[in-house]
């Protein structure tokens, strides 16, 4: 089936509109460090600046129904702008890592839109579609990162508010001293109950009493991480998201969008590898392109066929989030379990093919603009949202070979 998507007249005239809203909000030249770690206070702010702008437009929720506040558009005009947006992240002149995000995150919005109350989409929705607010998905705990359920957070009803105790680790992505709108927090509200039927998931206001924030130096991350811990925080109860005890569910949903299942459109040729490819046919070693090498060819080779691979998950599952084929369980874990695996071997073939020189981040010697130094330093965080074991586990329930049904067919 062809997934890709072929564009009229109009939706062209309407790509050379947004090219010109880019062109007047981008840097005028490109940025120098693109390690979305260092992100500065500055930058963030004017990619959230940029952000409000597309909001207006109704370009920021551009998906979600106007009825909350978002734009209301069809897949083909979303492409375009992810096309678009894509190609100015090539050239670096665009604020960095989620500094520069062009969309609402599903992950906040996903168990909010599945589970969330009508209220609840009403009061929360629009603060998210108009970029008004940020905030952090606080789920990782010192003892409970992949086994969520294990969390030990916890927040007990008092009367109209929930008393709010935990720490959640490795979260956020914005710059010091910046701080988030709000925490989503997923909590234990039922000490008593089974696994899975004791949490509730939270929005917690970002500047509540109690709420304590440490800024993470870490080696390598998709952007600034945070240590958060509340003591004794009084959330309102109106933040609750979902049902109380039902928030596994909000979770899950969360967590279905951040392994890739609504997809997503890629530009041709942005990713690290068509430009590592250009790179190398470009760049002399001993007096011929790196590219001549046999052994760097079929290393080259590979690299091509799973950045496709990557490329055409992304785009079918974009169309099954759109209703335009039957949507599979299993197919964004599928995607990403095939990002997980294939992290550690892109950074192992940089190594091979560029040697020492691709773990160079001096500006006048690294190589596309630290891209590649950056993607090295990553390659083995791989466990974000889950490592490749559990995507397995999660991928088998979604073919329906988990302990549920092997314990059905005993029976």
């Amino acid at each position: 089936m062809d997934f890709e998507i072929h564009y009229t007249e109009e939706q062209e005239k309407f790509r050379k509109e947004v090219s010109a809203f880019i062109e007047e909000n981008a840097y005028k030249e490109p940025v120098e460090d693109i390690d979305p770690m260092r992100v500065t206070p500055e930058m963030w702010n004017k990619g959230r600046e940029i952000q409000r702008k597309l909001a207006a437009k109704g370009w920021f929720a551009a998906g979600y129904s106007k009825e909350y506040g978002g734009g209301g558009m069809d897949r083909e005009h979303r492409a375009v702008l992810a096309e678009e947006f894509g190609r100015i992240r090539l050239e670096h002149r665009w604020p960095i890592g989620h500094a520069g995000g062009t969309e609402p995150d599903r992950i906040h919005t996903s168990g909010l839109m599945s589970f969330g109350t009508e209220e609840q989409k009403r009061r929360f929705a629009p603060k998210l579609f108009s970029a008004e607010w940020y905030g952090f998905q606080a789920f990782t705990e010192p003892d409970a990162g992949t086994d969520e359920a294990s969390m030990k957070s916890t927040a007990i009803r008092d009367g109209d508010v929930y008393i709010v105790n935990g720490t959640k680790v490795f979260v956020g992505h914005i710059p010091p001293p910046l701080r988030p709108d709000y925490l989503y927090w997923p909590a234990v509200t039922d000490p008593t109950a089974p696994r899975h039927q004791n949490i509730s998931a939270f929005w917690i206001p970002g500047d509540l009493p109690g709420i304590t924030y440490t800024h993470l130096d870490l080696i390598a991350a998709e952007g600034p991480k945070w240590e958060v811990i509340c003591e004794d925080v009084r959330c309102s109860a109106d933040c609750l998201i979902g049902e109380e005890n039902k928030g596994w569910l909000v979770t899950q949903a969360t967590l279905a969008a951040e392994h890739g299942g609504g997809g997503v459109i890629v530009t041709r040729g942005s990713s690290l590898t068509t430009r590592v490819i250009d790179y190398c046919k470009k760049t002399l070693r001993n007096g011929k392109p790196i590219s001549k090498d046999p052994v760097v060819q079929d290393t080259l080779v590979q690299l091509y066929i799973e950045d496709k691979v990557s490329r055409l998950w992304g785009v079918r599952n974009f169309a099954m989030a759109e209703g335009q084929i039957p949507r599979v369980r299993y197919t964004g874990t599928q995607t990403a379990l095939h990002s997980r695996r294939h992290a550690p071997a892109l950074g192992k073939a940089l190594m091979d093919i560029l040697g020492p020189h691709c773990l160079i981040d001096d500006p006048e010697l690294r190589i596309l603009m630290g891209t590649v130094e950056h993607q090295v330093r990553l390659a083995d965080v791989n466990h974000i949202g889950g490592t490749c074991e559990t995507q397995q586990i999660m991928m088998s329930r979604g073919l329906g070979l988990g302990r549920g049904t092997a314990a059905a067919a005993r029976r």
